[in-house]
């Protein structure tokens, strides 16, 4: 009984993600995001790949300034942290068909990006995820990061509501 509780909770999680490519955001409808100005970087989870990071805050402060976002070193407004998770899917349907054959399975990296908004008081005020197939040529992170992070935040709610 007890297992099957778990496969239930997972199979609700597993449920509620985005599809590939797809945004799903929040906001506090109560938060003048109008009169947000400023926002200062807080820990979140750093991507494992260092360069990784280091697209993922500029493409972040890219599109922060977009929407009229000025970074400082503490004391914004609001804090910033993002949060990643790659894991690798196996196409189950290649591997099937290649089941005589001693070969590695067919997979896939996909990533999953959230970028959190806190207020002062450390209650969130917007978030935005969106999950990612990741090529496998490493020359092309760079552009799916920008990409991903330009959808995130086509979702801030002084920009969606235009």
């Amino acid at each position: 009984m007890k297992s099957l509780a778990i496969l239930l909770v997972g199979f609700l999680f597993t449920a509620q993600q985005p599809e590939p490519g797809k945004v799903e955001s929040t906001f506090d409808k109560k938060t003048n995001f109008a009169a947000i100005k400023t926002y200062s970087w807080t820990p979140g989870t750093d991507a494992l790949v260092p360069e990784a990071h280091k697209l993922i805050i500029a493409a972040v402060d890219k599109e922060a300034a977009a929407v009229g976002l000025t970074p400082v070193a503490s004391g914004g407004d609001v804090t910033l942290a993002y949060y990643t998770m790659t894991v690798t899917n196996v196409d189950l349907k290649a591997l099937d068909k290649m089941e005589k054959k001693p070969a590695l399975p067919p997979t896939k990296e996909l990533g999953k990006l959230v970028v959190v908004m806190r207020n002062p008081a450390q209650q969130q005020v917007w978030s935005a995820i969106s999950r990612e197939f990741l090529d496998p040529d490493r020359a092309k992170l760079a552009a799916t990061i920008q990409t991903v992070t330009e959808r995130l935040f086509a979702t801030y709610p002084t920009r969606a509501r235009k």
